[in-house]
């Protein structure tokens, strides 16, 4: 294996790091020959927070948020061409950095034919020629527009909307982030019985929000008027005349396909709408697309059962397929399969595609460097093949261990809370806990990368090679219909920052990425480490019981386990922490759904952390360092971790959404917590005070 030279520097630290870790964890068990297995394989005396931010003239019980990072704040400097820095910005910079080395170190060196690193070159090379780009002009995608053209009737049309589909879409996150294609797939559990059957979920849409092709208002109709020009550009530019009166139909298709599917669901609204539909159920009651066609087409002739989330909108959306004019669908496949993939067709289709998304809503593309493009690229096509090259470089087994042990520790915790719960019932209690035991906790990277090894592109050029990569990806994707239902599969890759809880599967994955400053630190003291990365596996550990998890018992069946009675309890200590926080961030009578299930499992995380952290110590008072005694380190660890300073136009356009407070309310949780106002000495007279009877426990 080669490394790139800045990396070897790395890596070099790191092992002798770990080699003395391991040597002192030796000499510990050499010593007490009986020594509990879940020894932490570091045992860091750095003080992980960072007191040079910290603003000691604020009193922390009257602004704990600003206390922890008023200097950070006042010194911080937004970066020119963004509107928003934080904390946790760093991660993000170190992470691009390292992925960047990575991809060009595997770019730059020989690779064995036919190995998934040979594909990644192949790719690269490909993608940042921009001059063979755009000498090929429209050529490598004019099989699909002609293809996409002929389309004549409806059964036709059906077929060629199968091929179209992807696994683009995960079921179980953020409704608005939806497929361009009309529909996608995914293989989860399903709601029923927990085996593993295709989900069906709607897309095709190309403005961001539904609400921009039916609403009465000058900024939609605006968004309406550009996102017309923006179709007939790309149209022009794919060979097609009239391009302008083609765009129109293409609108007022998609304000079809809007008008039909109807708002987007919340994530505990789309579980409980869940059902099963079989082949025989989708052509009786969804009439008007060829179903056979389309299901033969994508891949899916030997599947029984589906699972949905909405029927009316299946409904609605095969209907159109039929009522709909051909033209129109024939010029929609076109637009979208090329704006889709703007970046590896010629500038101006890039141009244009940055012209209408990135001016008008922000959206970046062209405004990043093309190494940066790549980059995102490669490690959204080929995620296997970066998460396994990722693990390998910048993360450790001694490392892995640590964070497991941690996260058993809070789930520990977390069993443990739930059991001495005096108001839940007694079998909400049960439930609880055998979903918390039976979880699975995975950290660092998976077991089997199943990385592709093959591309079946239909030539040598970056958009034939994308239109492959997906093609293979969507197949990985069909193949997990037939797996174990006990192999877990990760959504995300060790090179990915973001913890994530699948409650269809009832697993936790917290990849490698996200396992550095300031989420994590080997060489701190456990009080920092529990507070950041502590916090945040605590927080999604309580998903599993929370509004979505509390739809889905330990069998992994959606059943709502919570009684009436207990759905009240959890209700009402949610409407309680959301009025509590209002009132902080000056809007005490609205209750914001989404962002009150965060405060929810922000606090039960908090707290689950907390236990976590002083049953590590096994008794004993952590030392203090720098003046700070464990537990105020542990809490300030948390506060530091959401630090956030954005621009004037930015706070004033997030303030507009509800979610501009979040990070000094996500803060704002410690006044729940009993040992944060010892720690703190946090007296009746300051702000943040709540007495004894009106904090939150969850």
């Amino acid at each position: 294996m080669s490394y790139h030279p800045i990396a070897l520097i790395s890596l070099s630290l790191r092992r002798l790091r770990v080699l003395l870790g391991m040597l002192a964890v030796l000499t510990v068990l050499g010593c007490s020959g009986a020594e509990d297995q879940a020894v932490s394989p570091f045992q860091g005396t750095g003080i992980g927070i960072s007191t040079a931010d910290i603003d000691t003239s604020i009193d922390p019980g009257n602004d704990f948020y600003r206390y922890a990072n008023g200097n950070w704040l006042s010194a911080v400097e937004i970066p020119e061409g963004s509107d928003i820095v934080t904390r946790q910005s760093r991660a993000s910079a170190e992470l691009e950095r390292r992925l960047t080395t990575i991809v060009e170190d595997i770019a730059g060196r020989p690779q064995d034919d036919g190995s998934p690193e040979a594909i990644v070159r192949d790719y690269y090379r490909s993608f940042v020629d921009r001059a063979s780009i755009n000498r090929q002009g429209i050529g490598p995608a004019l099989g699909d527009i002609r293809r996409f053209q002929s389309v004549d009737d409806v059964g036709m049309l059906s077929e060629v909307i199968g091929g179209t589909l992807r696994a683009d879409v995960d079921p179980m996150a953020d409704a608005s982030r939806g497929t361009p294609n009309l529909f996608a797939i995914a293989a989860r559990p399903a709601p029923d019985d927990g085996r593993t059957v295709p989900w069906l979920m709607t897309g095709g849409l190309g403005l961001p929000d539904r609400s921009d092709y039916l609403a009465d208002t000058a900024a939609a109709r605006g968004n309406r008027a550009a996102y017309r020009d923006y179709v007939a550009r790309i149209l022009s530019l794919a060979g097609l005349d009239g391009a302008t009166s083609r765009a129109d139909g293409v609108l007022a298709l998609e304000s079809a396909i809007a008008e039909a599917t109807g708002e987007g669901l919340a994530e505990q609204d789309r579980l409980a709408a869940a059902t099963i539909w079989s082949r025989q159920d989708l052509a009786e009651n969804a009439p008007g697309i060829d179903w056979q066609r389309l299901l033969v087409a994508a891949g899916l002739d030997e599947a029984e059962r589906f699972a949905l989330f909405r029927p009316d909108a299946i409904r609605a959306l095969s209907g159109l397929v039929a009522s709909e004019p051909v033209g129109a669908w024939r010029d929609w496949l076109v637009f979208h399969r090329l704006s889709s993939h703007a970046e590896v067709l010629p500038d101006r289709f890039g141009s244009a595609h940055a012209g209408f998304y990135e001016r008008r809503f922000n959206v970046p593309s062209r405004s990043q460097s093309l190494e940066r493009r790549v980059v995102d690229r490669i490690g959204a096509l080929f995620p296997q093949t970066i998460s396994r090259l990722y693990a390998e470089r910048y993360f450790s087994d001694e490392e892995k261990r640590d964070v497991e042990i941690i996260a058993e520790r809070i789930r520990s915790a977390s069993i443990a809370r739930i059991e001495s719960d005096g108001e839940l019932g007694e079998d909400a209690r049960s439930e609880g806990v055998r979903k918390l035991d039976a979880m699975t906790i995975a950290v660092g990277y998976p077991e089997r990368h199943g990385e592709i090894s093959k591309l079946r592109a239909v030539g040598d050029n970056a958009y034939a090679m994308t239109i492959a990569a997906e093609r293979a990806a969507y197949a990985q994707e069909l193949a997990a219909l037939t797996r174990a239902r006990s192999d877990l599969r990760w959504r995300v890759g060790a090179h990915q920052t973001e913890a994530q809880y699948l409650p269809l599967e009832n697993a936790l994955i917290i990849p490698a990425a996200l396992l550095q400053p300031p989420f994590y630190d080997p060489e701190a003291d456990a009080a920092a480490n529990y507070g950041s990365i502590g916090t945040i596996i605590g927080r999604e550990i309580s998903r599993a019981i929370g509004s979505v998890g509390g739809l889905i018992d330990s069998r992994n069946i959606v059943s709502g386990w919570l009684t009436p009675a207990d759905g009240e309890i959890m209700t009402g200590r949610s409407d309680r922490l959301a009025r509590q926080l209002g009132e902080l961030g000056g809007n005490p009578a609205e209750k914001d759904e989404v962002m009150a299930g965060q405060y929810d499992a922000q606090l039960a995380g908090l707290v689950a952390a907390y236990d976590a952290y002083r049953a590590s110590l096994d008794g004993r008072e952590p030392r203090v360092i720098e003046g700070f005694t464990g537990d105020q380190r542990f809490y300030i660890a948390f506060a530091q971790l959401w630090a956030t300073k954005a621009d004037a136009q930015y706070a004033r356009r997030m303030s507009q959404g509800g979610d501009w407070m979040a990070p000094r309310l996500r803060v704002a949780t410690v006044r729940n917590v009993d040992a944060w106002y010892r720690a703190f000495d946090v007296q009746p007279n300051d702000a943040l005070y709540l007495a004894p009877e009106d904090r939150v426990s969850f």
